[in-house]
C-alpha cells in the first residue's frame, strides 16, 4: 500500500501540542504535513464565501473561532479534491492521543473499506446505534452510525469525498462537526470505527479560549430558536438518508434501541447511561 498522506492541522502559537503530534505520529511511523490552520475570519480568499459575507463579516451565528476550524479543514479538502479517486487520506487536529499501532490499524481498516466510503470517522464515540458491517483482527470493527456523532479531530476522507463536502452550499451556517453530522445534506457516505482509535479533545479547546461560546451554561435556549434544528424536511431528510444506508429493518431496529435508550437515560439521570456497548445492532 502507498503511504498514507497526513495532514495534521496546527495553529502557529500552539507549539506544544505541535511538537505531541510530532512525538505519537513519529513513534506511529506516521510522516505528516503541517496545515497552517486559520485563525479566526483570516479565510483565504476561494474559501470566504463559505463561511463569510462580501463583506468579511461571518455569515452565520458561528464565532470566530468556529469559521477559522471550519475553514482550517476546508483548505485540506480543497487540497485533495482533484486528486486521484482512489486516494486516501487522514485528517487530524492537534489534540489527540493514539498508540504506535496507529499505522498498522489504519492500514486493516483501509483493506476492509466498501468501494462507496467517502469518509470514515475515527475519534468518534457514538451515543446512538450503530451497526457493525465488517470485523478486523485487532478490536476494531467497521460501523454504520444511526445517528453521525461530532467531533472533527481525526477521519480518513478521499477526494471524492472531499469534493461532495466543498460543493454543498454556501454560506455555512454551522460547525464543521454538526455539518459532517449531516451527510444527507452533501451525499457524503459515511463510516466509522468501533471502538474509536483515537481519542480526541484531549486539550483545552482553542475555539473556547478565543471566545466563550456558553457551552457551559446550565439553561439553554430552545433548538429552534438556535437554528440547530432543521424541523420536519431535515428528519425527513435523515429518515430517508437511513432507510437507504442501512435498510429498513435495521433502521427501524437502531430507531427503537436509541428510543429506548433515550428513556432509560431520562429515568436513571444523565451520567448514569455510559455503557455504549448496547448501542451495538446486527
Amino acid at each position: 500500500m502507498a503511504p498514507l498522506p497526513v495532514f495534521l492541522i496546527n495553529l502557529e502559537r500552539d507549539k506544544d501540542r505541535l511538537a505531541h503530534m510530532t512525538a505519537q505520529l513519529a513513534a506511529a511511523g506516521l510522516p505528516f504535513e503541517r496545515i497552517p490552520a486559520i485563525l479566526g475570519t483570516a479565510l483565504p480568499g476561494p474559501l470566504a464565501d463559505y463561511l463569510l459575507t462580501g463583506t468579511g463579516e461571518i455569515a452565520s451565528k458561528l464565532k470566530q473561532g468556529e469559521v477559522g476550524c471550519y475553514a482550517s479543514h476546508l483548505v485540506v479538502h480543497d487540497r485533495i479534491k482533484d486528486e486521484a479517486p482512489d486516494l486516501a487520506v487522514l485528517v487530524l487536529e492537534d489534540d489527540l492521543r493514539f498508540g504506535s499501532d496507529l499505522a498498522s490499524a489504519l492500514g486493516e481498516i483501509l483493506g476492509q473499506l466498501p468501494a462507496d466510503w467517502d469518509i470514515v470517522r475515527l475519534s468518534n464515540p457514538p451515543k446512538s446505534a450503530y451497526v457493525p458491517i465488517a470485523g478486523m483482527e485487532g478490536p476494531y470493527e467497521l460501523v454504520r452510525y444511526s445517528k453521525i456523532p461530532n467531533n472533527t479531530g481525526a477521519y480518513l476522507i478521499n477526494p471524492r469525498g472531499a469534493a461532495k463536502f466543498l460543493a454543498g452550499q454556501r454560506p455555512r451556517t454551522r460547525a464543521i462537526d454538526e455539518d459532517l453530522r449531516r451527510p444527507w445534506d452533501f451525499g457524503l457516505k459515511t463510516y466509522g470505527i468501533m471502538p474509536p482509535p483515537i481519542v480526541s479533545n484531549i486539550f483545552e479547546s482553542t475555539i473556547d479560549r478565543m471566545e466563550d461560546r456558553g457551552l457551559r451554561r446550565r439553561l439553554k435556549p430552545p433548538k429552534l430558536l438556535t437554528g440547530r434544528t432543521e424541523g420536519l424536511a431535515g428528519g425527513l431528510r435523515r429518515a430517508r438518508y437511513n432507510i437507504a444506508d442501512l435498510g429498513p429493518g435495521l433502521w427501524l431496529r437502531c430507531l427503537l434501541r436509541n428510543y429506548s435508550r433515550a428513556v432509560v437515560a431520562r429515568l436513571k439521570g444523565k451520567g448514569k447511561n455510559a455503557d455504549r456497548t448496547v448501542f451495538r445492532v446486527e
